[in-house]
């Protein structure tokens, strides 16, 4: 073998041998930086830390108001909850819960008159309403009230209105379809420290 190609040979061994050195020094080094990977979802910041909503993730409205409308005469607000039809009589609002107000059958609770002023304000130029039943929740309460989705004349959501205005609670118990959307809501006020949320 000439010298020539010995050095070729020795050469190209001693750069396979750094390589894999290198390599090595490499492995047992990242072995004990600490783990810095994150999930993805790590990375998109908690609802209750913002002070904005993400509507997009929220589509019912769009999709329902107002084709699947039962427009209904208004003829009174009871209170942030409740308010009387014509047709159907005492509407109660599906997935919220507002403070009661003084009345022969419930003792007032704070925030209940502020809840009764921001829903007759909310439907102050509306003559009708539209009505909407959730697909998967009950149509009725225990006490024989309508439960609905309720849209003023001009679309706005009031179930929806009440809990990001901070005068409801979104409210946990028995299935509906829009169940984390209003948490959302609700969380979202929380942060804003309006309505029942203030203190």
């Amino acid at each position: 073998m000439s010298l020539i190609r010995r050095k070729k040979i020795l050469s190209f061994l001693g750069k396979t041998l750094s390589v894999l050195g290198l390599s090595l020094v490499l492995i047992s080094c990242s072995n004990s930086l600490p783990d810095y990977s994150r999930k993805i979802s790590s990375f998109v910041p908690d609802l209750e830390k913002t002070d904005s909503l993400n509507y997009s993730n929220f589509q019912w409205a769009k999709e329902k108001y107002p084709n699947e409308c039962r427009w209904e005469k208004l003829v009174r607000i009871i209170d942030g909850d409740t308010i009387v039809t014509e047709k159907s009589g005492k509407i109660r609002l599906i997935g919220i819960d507002t403070p009661e107000i003084k009345s022969p059958f419930t003792e007032e609770e704070p925030g209940g008159k502020e809840a009764t002023v921001k829903i007759r304000e909310i439907l102050a130029d509306s003559e009708k309403v539209c009505l909407i039943h959730d697909e998967i929740g009950d149509q009725t309460d225990k006490y024989g009230r309508s439960l609905d989705y309720v849209f003023s004349e001009n679309g706005l959501d009031i179930n929806a209105e009440m809990l990001k205005n901070g005068f409801a609670r979104w409210y946990p118990r028995f299935p509906y379809e829009r169940k984390k959307e209003f948490q959302s809501y609700q969380n979202f006020a929380e942060n804003k420290k309006v309505g029942l949320w203030k203190k």
